[in-house]
């Protein structure tokens, strides 16, 4: 009785190392997984942060984009403006062109009316 209680104490101390060693490996598992559990903890962060930077970059190329095409409508408004008032004025120019030449055109026909009939006007004269 005296081996049995001996042969089971031994294999009870075997069991005890064997848990123990499995203890330590729990253990050191543990460690692993709390490092990784902080390098994912970390890494989330610096994807949040990059995603927030992103998020920011994108709000100002928006409001970039919001700005040039309001400075852009008004650009094309005061050059909508300009045109209109140059072709008024090359309008209002070529009406005064126009009417000159149709006064020199008047003129000239007056004159070549008048030239012609002066000769007739001189035969009744002389």
């Amino acid at each position: 009785m005296a081996q049995e209680f001996k042969t089971e104490v031994e294999l009870l101390k075997r069991d005890m190392e064997l848990l123990g060693n499995l203890a330590e490996k729990f253990d050191t598992a543990i460690d692993r997984l709390a490092d990784v559990s902080q390098s994912v903890d970390k890494m989330l962060a610096i994807h949040e942060n990059r995603l927030q930077h992103q998020e920011n970059q994108s709000e100002i190329i928006h409001q970039r984009i919001s700005d040039m095409k309001k400075e852009l409508m008004d650009e094309i408004k005061q050059l909508r403006i300009s045109n209109t008032i140059e072709h008024k004025e090359v309008v209002d120019r070529l009406a005064a062109v126009e009417k000159w030449r149709w006064i020199v055109v008047g003129a000239s026909v007056a004159f070549g009316f008048i030239a012609a009939q002066m000769e007739a006007v001189s035969k009744i004269f002389n």
